[in-house]
């Protein structure tokens, strides 16, 4: 292509006079390699960023990091190449080693693009988990204030909800302990006293079995109405995020439900989760005295159905939760009664029947049969 650029650059010239087609040829001869060259290196960078955006949109953040950090060595500027390494760092859990290249996109980005938008953005997540709320909070509405992407804006309003940032918010009282950073919509102080009290202990005896060490204090909402919930964040209570370890929650439900779903998200690498056994989990270790084999029985008496129990394994959607809930529960119990703690958790990485009988073994299909037939007599 270089070549065929010349050519054409002395054809053009070779009907001037000598002296002034040389100092003509050789200005359009400087100008067309420098546009050449800044097109061959703008075409690759272009086609590395593509090359690592398509790395890090397949979910492979270890080869996005190793990419970014080689294309970064001739390019140490590139936002592109910076923000996907912070993003890549920031999903891994590595969040201190995002900040600096997140930044870095936030101070370079002088056309307040969607790289400056997706970098506040990411940056609001990292000071979360780090527990920096007010950098956090700062970052988080920036990015939303930019509205410079659709979704950006969307990620940004999504968190300003989930991490108590929006202004709803403004008068609740936070109220810090041991493994919690509680947030109350409405309650006394001698409530809340207790309320705490009870959470600290409902979480040493739930962490007791899981042994889990988790990133951050939960940030625990306590909300006084669940209409007020519903109309902010769109969504039932209660509900835990285990990635950020957040619960929101009425005041009124159990004490460990949610928050075993964050404590347990945290014991082992998770894999695959199912409905079973992860809503399950959370049953068994619900910290309540409620008669679950009873709620399980009467239900099947009423509807005259016998349950079994690989196919609400398989399809945990289609039974209703009044039945599922309180099944889960005493399956994994009797799961961990028969299997015993090291081996749950082995297996509760990935919770597919599959994986159950690699790590169980065949005397699994008997515990379910032996438990089908205790519920369904």
């Amino acid at each position: 292509m270089f070549n065929g650029y010349i050519c054409l650059l002395v054809r053009q010239n070779s009907k001037k006079d000598p002296a002034t087609k040389q100092k003509q040829y050789i200005m359009r001869l400087i100008s067309t390699t420098i546009i050449i060259l800044t097109s061959l290196i703008t075409f690759g960078q272009n086609k590395q960023v593509e090359e690592l955006g398509k790395i890090y949109m397949s979910g492979d953040f270890d080869k996005t990091i190793i990419k970014a950090n080689e294309f970064l060595i001739n390019d140490p500027n590139n936002i592109d190449y910076k923000l996907l390494l912070g993003r890549a760092l920031a999903d891994k859990g590595d969040f201190n080693s995002a900040i600096p290249y997140l930044d870095f996109t936030v101070k370079n980005d002088q056309n307040n693009s969607w790289r400056k938008a997706w970098a506040l953005g990411y940056l609001g997540t990292c000071h979360f988990m780090l527990q920096d709320y007010d950098n956090s909070r700062k970052s988080t509405k920036e990015c939303f204030d930019l509205n410079a992407t659709k979704n950006a804006t969307r990620y940004a309003y999504k968190r300003i909800l989930l991490f108590g940032f929006d202004d709803f918010y403004k008068d609740w009282k936070i109220v810090e302990s041991d493994n919690f950073r509680f947030h109350f919509q409405n309650m006394s102080d001698s409530d809340i006293e207790k309320y705490i009290s009870s959470r600290e202990k409902a979480f040493e005896n739930i962490n007791e079995f899981f042994e889990s060490k988790l990133p951050k204090k939960i940030d625990f909402f306590v909300w006084n109405s669940r209409e007020d919930a519903k109309k902010l964040l769109k969504a039932n209570l209660g509900f835990a995020d285990p990635g950020f370890c957040i619960v929101h929650s009425h005041f009124q439900q159990t004490k460990g439900h949610e928050m075993t779903h964050v404590i347990s998200n945290h014991a082992t690498k998770m894999v695959k989760k199912t409905g079973l056994i992860n809503e399950g989990t959370s049953v068994c270790f619900d910290q309540t005295n409620q008669d679950k084999e009873k709620i399980v029985k009467d239900w099947i008496i009423t509807n005259n159905k016998k349950i079994t129990i690989k196919e609400i394994w398989t399809n945990w959607k289609d039974y209703p939760e009044e039945l599922t809930y309180p099944l889960s529960g005493l399956f994994v119990k009797e799961l961990i009664d028969n299997f015993g703690r090291e081996k749950f958790i082995e297996f509760f990485g990935n919770q597919t029947y599959d994986n159950a009988k690699l790590i169980f073994g065949v005397k699994l299909d008997k515990v379910i049969k032996d438990f089908e037939n205790k519920i369904n007599t």
